[in-house]
């Protein structure tokens, strides 16, 4: 139990503490954007290098982590979406936010900095294993499932005959800000340098450990400063709903997953605290961008957010 208080205690104290200089606005609403900016452009791009290029992830077949994580997110992503619909008449745009907001977690602000804290670097392999396709593949289903429901929605709102959705333009057009995304740069400049077989010099290693350590705590920082742009702004039920699959259920299934194709400890508690992470931001993003369920992706992640330091102390004590 002392070494979950550890663990838990300080990723959500900076929480807190972020959440209140934000709010007492002794540091601005830029400051917060730039932190994130630099958490996002620079620290964590680092640290995805600098684990990639010095790991090592032995014989363990990464097909297996991804079936366990991404056959839970199917799960979940459709239940959140079923049972939003159900509860409050949505239409089908917010629907699918619902179940982005479900299966989307917050890998960069709450997965990197709690599975370092309670596994060193070590526990940072799985996560790197599921980031590598996580990101291209959750943006590209997200935008084609929510275009295809906005076109739904248009033909039962205003009777017109729907407009089909171009696959090859939604790619051309995802493709393109992946290829210009941060975190995907620096994944793929972990994977060339790690094909070289060289070895990290001494001060290029120095200098990458310095930048990559601060990943962890400003992105904490910064994410409790921008919980106060995001709050409580109604569709409470759905939003208590849509973060207990992302907090509990999500998790459960990975974990019964990846127990059932035999996964090594570590990757299995590293899948299962990825999991148990909460919203992520790309949830309010998306809906934003698509004019339907910006309340209920912000109230979700706030209330998850929130409930996640109780749900990932129940984690670390199942997962030891």
């Amino acid at each position: 139990m002392q070494t979950i208080f550890n663990v838990i205690v300080p990723i959500f104290s900076l929480i807190v503490i972020g959440f209140v200089f934000a709010k007492a606005r002794l540091l601005s609403e830029a400051t917060g954007e730039a932190l994130a900016r630099f958490v996002f452009v620079v620290a964590v791009p680092v640290l995805l290098f600098r684990t990639l290029a010095t790991a090592q992830f032995g014989d363990v077949n990464p097909l297996a982590l991804w079936a366990a994580y991404f056959g839970a997110v199917a799960i979940v992503w459709t239940a959140g979406t079923l049972l939003v619909r159900a509860l409050s008449d949505a239409d089908r745009r917010t629907g699918a936010i619902a179940g982005i907001a479900a299966s989307f977690a917050n890998t960069i602000f709450i997965a990197i900095p709690t599975l370092q804290r309670a596994y060193g670097d070590a526990g940072l392999e799985p996560l790197l294993v599921i980031v590598s396709i996580h990101l291209p593949v959750m943006m590209i289903v997200s935008t084609l499932v929510i275009e295809r429901a906005a076109m739904l929605d248009a033909r039962e709102t205003d009777g017109a005959p729907p407009v089909a959705v171009s696959l090859a333009a939604t790619m051309r057009r995802v493709l393109r800000n992946l290829a210009t995304n941060a975190i995907v740069i620096g994944i793929l400049a972990g994977l060339a340098w790690r094909g070289t077989g060289l070895q990290l010099e001494a001060h290029i290693d120095e200098v990458t450990g310095l930048l990559g350590s601060t990943a962890g705590p400003l992105a904490l920082f910064s994410l409790g400063m921008s919980l106060t742009r995001y709050g409580l702004r109604g569709e409470l039920v759905s939003s208590f709903v849509v973060a207990t699959l992302s907090l509990l259920v999500m998790p459960a299934i990975v974990y019964a997953l990846a127990s059932q194709f035999g996964l090594p400890p570590l990757w299995l508690k590293g899948a299962v605290l990825t999991a148990a992470a909460p919203a992520g931001v790309n949830a309010y993003l998306f809906a934003v961008h698509f004019r339907s369920g910006e309340k209920l992706a912000s109230s979700t992640i706030f209330v998850s957010t929130v409930l996640s330091a109780v749900s990932l102390s129940v984690w670390l004590t199942i997962l030891g």
